[in-house]
């Protein structure tokens, strides 16, 4: 996809920057109101640097960065809600946006008072807002309290009279930061169906979130903010890759990069040399893909040698049956001292949702508690391709993480061990397979599920007479 789509656009921002005025003291704020030209008593903070794209109607547009790297200045931006240092924005008149709970609602006012509210805003009537009425109250499914005062309500009652509103109102365009994670499934549920809505009607949805599966599977283009300034503008899915490896790039790994001081790192990959572990299938040499063109980021702590998609006989393979086995054989050079490693891979379907992906950590593989320099580690995934029918890629990560953390895996939540992980190198498109359904002939059917996975499970049935039903 294009960084830049074809039409006439809905929103379009050209070196855009915005910046803000440090003080270190409170007598210093004063100070600068009463200084003689050319006396300056702050800091510059620059929150954005010279942003520029455009969003087309009918796109959904993300917006991604770490902590810090100029997402919420920029969507306020976008919303009115603060004026740039620098640069222009062209947005359409009718824009809603559910920048964080609160913002847009008088918390003394009810949630029926605050959707007039809201309306005359948007310059709306109070005929048409009436129209909508109906329609907003039966989305937010908040019951009676959508005529009690807002400052009663919970977050999830806010975010749901709040989300509501702001696509019950039939925008141009809709701006979301962050807000959908308050909402239980269904209401998520719910909001998507509305924003596809928006987008089918050739309104414009941007997108803040840090959950990167939601922006790669809703959002058609993503831009990528890095302390401030654009690093990336393109295809969502590759906006969350380049996001996904951006961690390992400012990790400061104790030992030196003796790949780069030796200048290893140009070199061609050596031969991948078979595992002296008997018990542990390797394929031939000839099995393996050429890796050389394939993208990937990566640190510099590691490289990878040799990446080999196989069917149960070793040999590389790109169809399979549903039930098959998928074999995934990667081998990694170490480069630089690191403590327990991580080896993950992840299938994804043509809609770019990850349908499984699974590391070594998960599988509670055994894994060496300290790795130097020079080792080459290899592993070998064995997968039951119990998946619908259909188109998938296959990627492959390379992390690691500090023996303490290791040793409390256990005990630590999701967040907590993703947040002590360290990404060493990632391949997201590594290779296409094809899963088909199987012969006819196979047992019990041909196809042997409906829906994506196929999760275990058992079934049971009884026979009884109608008078023994109770």
């Amino acid at each position: 996809m294009s960084s830049e789509p074809a039409g006439a656009p809905l929103f379009s921002v050209t070196d855009l920057s915005k910046a803000y005025r440090i003080y270190d003291r409170p007598l210093d704020r004063v100070r600068q109101g009463f200084a003689r030209p050319g006396a300056v008593y702050y800091r510059e903070h620059w929150a954005l640097r010279e942003a520029s794209f455009t969003v087309a109607p009918g796109e959904a547009f993300g917006v991604i960065g770490r902590n810090g790297a100029g997402k919420s200045t920029l969507l306020t931006l976008m919303a009115g809600v603060l004026r740039p240092t620098s640069g222009t924005i062209k947005a359409p008149e009718r824009l809603t946006a559910l920048l964080e709970l609160g913002s847009g609602f008088n918390p003394k006012l009810t949630g029926r008072q605050n959707v007039f509210l809201n309306g005359a805003i948007l310059g709306l009537t109070r005929r048409d807002i009436a129209a909508r009425l109906e329609s907003i109250r039966e989305f937010a499914d908040i019951g009676e309290y959508f005529d009690e005062p807002v400052k009663t309500y919970s977050s999830g009652m806010f975010l749901r009279l709040a989300f509501a509103v702001t696509t019950g109102l039939t925008p141009d365009a809709l701006i979301v930061d962050e807000a959908l994670a308050v909402g239980d499934v269904f209401f998520r549920q719910k909001c998507h169906a509305r924003m596809e809505e928006l987008l089918a009607r050739g309104g414009a949805v941007i997108l803040v979130s840090h959950a990167m599966n939601d922006v790669a599977q809703f959002c058609h283009r993503a831009l990528l903010l890095n302390r401030g300034r654009v690093e990336f503008l393109g295809d969502a899915g590759d906006a969350v890759k380049r996001y996904l490896a951006a961690p390992s790039r400012v990790f400061d790994l104790a030992a030196p990069d003796r790949a780069a001081a030796s200048g290893q790192g140009a070199q061609p990959a050596p031969a991948i040399p078979r595992p002296p572990d008997a018990d542990m299938p390797w394929p031939e040499a000839g099995e393996f893909m050429d890796i050389s063109r394939l993208a990937a980021a990566d640190n510099g702590a590691s490289r990878c040698l040799g990446l080999a998609l196989c069917d149960e006989n070793l040999r590389a393979a790109s169809g399979f049956h549903q039930g098959e086995t998928a074999q995934i054989f990667v081998a990694h050079e170490i480069l630089r001292d690191i403590e327990v490693p991580v080896c993950g891979a992840e299938f994804t379907d043509a809609k770019r949702v990850i349908v499984f992906g699974k590391n070594t950590l998960q599988y509670d593989c055994p894994s060496p508690r300290r790795v130097p320099a020079g080792t080459v580690l290899r592993y070998c995934f064995a997968t039951k391709l119990d998946l619908a029918p259909g188109d998938y890629t296959l990627g492959v990560g390379f992390s690691t993480v500090d023996a303490r953390t290791f040793d409390h895996r256990a005990g630590l939540t999701h967040q907590a061990m993703d947040e002590r992980t360290t990404i060493l190198s990632i391949h997201p498109n590594a290779a296409a397979l094809r899963v088909t359904m199987r012969p006819l002939g196979s047992l019990p059917v041909q196809l042997t599920h409906h829906g994506v996975a196929n999760l275990p499970g058992t079934a049971r049935c009884a026979a009884l007479a109608p008078k023994d039903f109770a």
